[in-house]
């Protein structure tokens, strides 16, 4: 066996992610394995997960549909569409105010706009959505959910920043067009910022922002790391790039052998357990997308041990 066997007799999700992206192949979408669980806990009078629209986390609404939508659920699937309505009728509103005096905060908007972007929404809060984040971009290119707070904060944050790239990236994919050469330059601007960090460098220190920042963990929920920003950039096809390289080298390093770590969980409730075994299977996933992308022969070589 090889590590592209062991994905494949996993879950028949991490299966079907596996001959998408690493096999390259034609699939269909399924509603079985995580996706079948979690559309099982779905309540159909409430239409919400967990008794919340954003908490409790991790069990709400919110991310559980940020999980089907990474496991890549059918987006047009009923419950889908219908929990996206709920997010989009409670998480915004009143063209962005969370309460009369503070706007709601920058990164759940970009997790709320991605989610709409993949189900295909043609909900018109939508534009009022790109518009509040074009307009509040920091000074470095990035975003910061505290733009507002008093003093302002003078840098971006890297989580919010990666939340809303990811959203734009799904704008484009998507088809949406308002305000598109804005979101291509915005986003060329959000990239750079993270790069000049080298994705996980204190600006002054050099040293990680967060050690948790280059021990990535499946589902990442609201947080960065390395990993799922290298993910990202692989999805919009990024090249290579020299300040790429020592964000690479440090999760090749975790790796044992063509497996990666599950990584430390983020505390927080959850519907069930997603991996019961050694390695991370999510994880070994994504490791290996990246390095199909940006470290082709060293991903033909991890693939052809024998485990």
């Amino acid at each position: 066996m090889n590590v592209i066997d062991v994905l494949i007799e996993s879950d028949p999700i991490i299966k079907r992610l596996t001959q998408k992206h690493l096999l390259n192949q034609k699939v269909q979408y399924i509603e079985d394995g995580y996706i079948l669980r979690y559309l099982d806990l779905y309540d159909p009078i409430k239409h919400m997960w967990g008794n919340g629209i954003y908490g409790p986390k991790w069990i709400s609404t919110h991310y559980t549909m940020l999980e089907l939508k990474y496991m890549e659920i059918d987006p047009n699937h009923p419950i889908y569409q219908d929990a996206l309505q709920t997010l989009l009728t409670h998480e915004w509103k009143e063209k962005g105010m969370h309460n009369r005096l503070v706007h709601q905060d920058m990164c759940i908007v970009g997790m709320l706009l991605s989610l709409a972007c993949y189900g295909k929404s043609k909900d018109p809060k939508m534009f009022e959505m790109v518009d509040y984040i074009l307009d509040h971009t920091m000074p470095d290119g990035g975003w910061n959910c505290a733009w507002e707070r008093k003093p302002s904060p003078k840098i971006s944050s890297v989580h919010t920043t990666l939340s809303i790239l990811e959203a734009l990236r799904d704008w484009i994919e998507y088809g949406y067009t308002y305000r598109i050469q804005d979101v291509r330059m915005h986003m060329l601007a959000g990239i750079e910022c993270l790069l000049k960090r080298n994705l996980y460098q204190a600006h002054q220190t050099k040293e990680p922002i967060h050690p948790q920042m280059i021990k990535p963990s499946y589902p990442p929920r609201w947080k960065y790391d390395i990993l799922r920003v290298l993910e990202y950039l692989t999805s919009i096809k990024y090249p290579d790039h020299l300040r790429l390289t020592d964000a690479i080298n440090q999760l090749v390093a975790q790796m044992r052998g063509p497996f990666m770590p599950k990584g430390s969980q983020i505390s927080g409730l959850i519907h069930f357990k997603l991996e019961e075994g050694r390695y991370g299977m999510f994880n070994t996933l994504r490791m290996l997308k990246v390095l199909k992308h940006f470290r082709l022969p060293l991903y033909e070589k991890l693939i052809q041990l024998e485990v």
